[in-house]
Formats: C-alpha cells, structure tokens, sequence
C-alpha cells in the first residue's frame, strides 16, 4: 500500500492539517480538564454546565445554516473569480447572522424566565437559579459564536482553512483559560459564563477586523439584497433543517438523562459522548475542507471518484488507529486521566460512545460530498431518517435496559441508516458501476466494531481479516483509478 508524500506539499493537506487543529484543540484540552472540573464544582455543577449546554445547542434551531452557505457559494464565485457576486453574498450572509445573533440572546433571555417558573428539568431551586443564569450569559456566547463561525466561513469559502483554523485557536485558547481561571479560583458556575461572554465578544469583535483587513473586498455594511438572500436560502434552507436535526438527534438523549437519572449521572453520560463525539468531530474536520472542493469540482464538471476514495481510506485508517488506541489501552488511559470514581461511573458508557464514532466514520466523507455535489436536500432527507431511527431506537432501547438504552439506540440506528446513504451516495455521485465498493466499506467497519468489542483472542483475527480486506480493495482501487 503506498503513500504519494508530495500530498503534504499542497494545500489540501495543510487545510486539512489546521482544520484538524482546530477542532482537535478545545475538545481535547476540555476533555482533559473535565476531572478538574467535576472536581472544583461537584458533579451535579458540572451536570448542570452540560444540560445548559444542551439547552444552548438547542437554540441553533434559529441558526439558518448562513456559514455553510458563504462556503458553498464564495467557494462558487471564487472558482469563476467572479468579485461581484462575492461581495453580495458576503455582506448579506453577515446581516443574516446578525439577526440569528439577536434571535439567540433573545431566546436564552425568556428562557431565563422560563425555567425560573417552569421547573422542567426537575431540578432543586438552588439549581434552578444557577442553570437560569447561566443560561441568559451562555446565550450570548452561543450568539456570539454564530458570528465568528460566520468570520471563518469567509476564509473557508476561498479554501484557507489555515486563516481561518489560527483564528479560531485563538479565540478557544482565550475562553478556555477564563474558565479554568475561573473554575481555579473557586468562582461559581455563573462566573463561568460571564467570562465566556466577556472573552467571547472581545475576540468577534476583533475577528471581523482582521477579515476586513485579509479580504478587502468585503464589506461588513448590513443589507438586504433580495437576490443574495434568496441564493442564500436556497442552500442555508436545507442546511437550517440538517441542523435542526442534528441538534434533535444530539441533545435529546441528555435531557432525558437529566430528568430521569439527575445531574450527577448526566455528568458522566456527557464526558463519554464528548469523548466519542468529539473524536468525530476532529476526523470530520479533518476532511471538510472537501466540501469546497467538491463544490469546485462540480462547477468545472471535473471527476469526483479518486478523491473520493482517497479520503476514504486515509480518514477510515487514521480513525481506526485513534479508537483501537483508546480500546486497547482504555483502563491506562481513561483511570489515569478521570480517576477512580469518574472512570468506573463512565468507562462502559465511554466504550459505546467509542463504536458509536467507528461506525459513524464511514458516513464523514459521503456527507460533505452531498453538500459539494448540490444534494443538499438528499443530505437532509438521510439526516431526517437517522434522528426518526435513533429517536425510535433510543425509545425501544431504554424500555429494555435503561439509561444505558440510550446508547444502544444510538448504535443500532447507524447500523441501519449509514448503509443506505452509503449506497445513494455510490450510485448517484461516485460510481454506478461498483457496487461491491458499498459493501465493502461498510463490512470492514463492522468487522473492527466487532473485533473491538469482544476484546478477546478472536479480536485479532478479526481486525488482521479487516485490515487485509482494506489493503486488497485499497490496492484494486488505486490500479484501477490510477490514483496517485
């Protein structure tokens, strides 16, 4: 199996390389202080900073999808050099952010009201006030991120992801080392979130400054260009929906937690979702920077199959080293890392959320392939069956067994739904030809989940029959693709 070294020269890679360090950074350097934080304020404080979060993820509902439109489009206009229609989609998707920003703060402010008469979460009153509070000055913060994801997006659309990744570094190193201060000194879970907002605002603020300063063409002057934000929704309406979806699918299984188990479980089911889910987020990071691609790809009627498969296999190895790490070393690692306490609460839910992101993995790069090739609405159509499946299998799943259910539903709906997106994504935008390529892909992740899973000696046998599947079809494909 061989490796072309001069990929490292291009900008794909290092696209690729800051975007991964950007998403990688705050996640990880998060996850490791997460015993520090559950220590300093208690677990049921450290539950109640996660269900807040949940609840303001949850106003991304009113986030219309504007940051991945100005990718999609800018990457359009930038590929055609086409300056006009750059300035007119820029400036209207920032006074589009402008509102969602508003919308945002408004929505934590009658939450804040909300919960301090409505007790839904079920919380006691010493908690009600601190998950309100936090709430009202967490809401800025969220709103302000819908603003700089929109800074980022600029730079992302004219393929700098390198701009774009130091920004946000940055900015997550600046609110990161509040928190810790804040935590450190002893303050309260409001002190918290009034840092993020203060550090938050100060860093958009300046964001914007330098984009205006990187990208002279841009105007920040708000608009409405009927025609700009027509373009706009026709793309942001279906991203809009994704999220919506997304959001759904997840967040509902911590407010079902919260309610039926408290704080202090939802504090150890929330550090093992981080930890699978942040581990997808940095892969998929890893490889969003084909989305423009993809988009310019398609503009100039250009093939998509060999760079379809090669980010296949380099996402599919890389994970799979990363998660079998973790597995095989898991009690070195997580009770060094959590302690004895944490570790023993969260280490089963840890290793399921671990499958839950292998399997997933398979489905990183058909997803931003959907969006660059213009099925936009196909990728919401198969975004809308994996929350209707997981909502119905965490439903079924925690009749049967619990908390724990939720995770096993989770599971369940990938196994079902990630195949068939995998197969339209095959036949309609890579190659109708081969249909062996589906299967395989997918039967060699099922083969690792299964050979992580019994970690017993038939592990092994699994996991070298996976890898000499993997390297046999790599080989088939690169000969028969030429690809170098």
């Amino acid at each position: 199996m061989k490796f072309n070294l001069s990929i490292l020269k291009r900008r794909e890679f290092r696209n690729s390389a800051w975007n991964t360090a950007d998403v990688l950074l705050l996640p990880m350097l998060m996850l490791l202080a997460t015993p520090f934080f559950i220590k300093k304020l208690g677990p049921a404080d450290y539950g109640i900073w996660m269900i807040v979060n949940s609840i303001l993820i949850s106003l991304g509902i009113i986030n219309i999808g504007t940051g991945d439109a100005a990718i999609k489009f800018i990457s359009k206009y930038h590929a055609l050099n086409d300056n006009a229609n750059i300035k007119r989609i820029a400036s209207s998707a920032y006074t589009l952010s402008l509102v969602v920003t508003a919308l945002i703060i408004l929505g934590g402010t009658l939450l804040f009201f909300i919960i301090r008469k409505f007790n839904f979460l079920n919380l006691d009153s010493s908690h009600i006030m601190l998950a309100s509070g936090s709430i009202l000055l967490g809401s800025i913060v969220f709103g302000m991120k819908q603003m700089e994801q929109l800074a980022l997006s600029l730079f992302k659309g004219f393929e700098r992801y390198d701009t774009s990744s130091i920004m946000s570094i940055l900015s997550k190193t600046l609110l990161l080392s509040g928190q810790v201060v804040v935590v450190y000194k002893g303050y309260s879970l409001l002190y918290v979130f009034l840092i993020s907002a203060i550090t938050t605002v100060a860093a958009v603020f300046f964001e914007f400054i330098y984009v205006k300063i990187k990208i002279g063409i841009i105007s920040f002057i708000p608009r409405f260009e009927k025609g700009a934000i027509r373009e706009i929704f026709s793309f942001s309406s279906w991203s809009w929906t994704q999220s919506v979806l997304s959001i759904i699918a997840g967040q509902a299984d911590r407010f079902v937690v919260i309610s039926v188990a408290g704080p202090k479980f939802l504090a150890y089911y929330a550090l093992a979702s981080s930890v699978g889910g942040q581990i997808h987020q940095v892969f998929s990071a890893t490889v969003s920077w084909v989305f423009p691609k993809v988009s310019g790809k398609t503009e100039r009627k250009e093939t998509l199959l060999p760079l379809y498969y090669k980010m296949q296999f380099l996402l599919m190895g890389a994970e799979t080293l990363v998660i079998g790490f973790l597995i095989i070393f898991q009690k070195r690692i997580f009770l060094t890392w959590l302690g004895p306490e944490t570790y023993w609460n969260s280490i089963l839910l840890i290793k399921f959320f671990l499958y839950l992101s292998l399997i997933n993995m398979v489905s990183i790069v058909p997803y931003y392939f959907l969006l660059g090739a213009n099925k936009i609405r196909v990728s919401a159509f198969f975004m809308f069956l994996n929350v209707l499946m997981t909502i119905l299998m965490m439903i079924l799943f925690y009749h049967f067994a619990a908390v724990i259910g939720l995770v096993y539903g989770k599971v369940v709906s990938s196994l079902i739904t990630i195949p068939i997106m995998l197969m339209f994504v095959h036949y309609k935008i890579i190659e109708k030809k081969d249909r062996k390529g589906v299967f395989i892909l997918y039967g060699t992740i099922l083969l690792l989940v299964a050979g992580f899973y019994l970690e017993n000696i038939y592990s092994f046998f699994l996991i070298g029959l996976d890898l000499i599947i993997v390297k046999n079809f790599y080989d088939y494909k690169i000969k028969s693709l030429n690809i170098v």
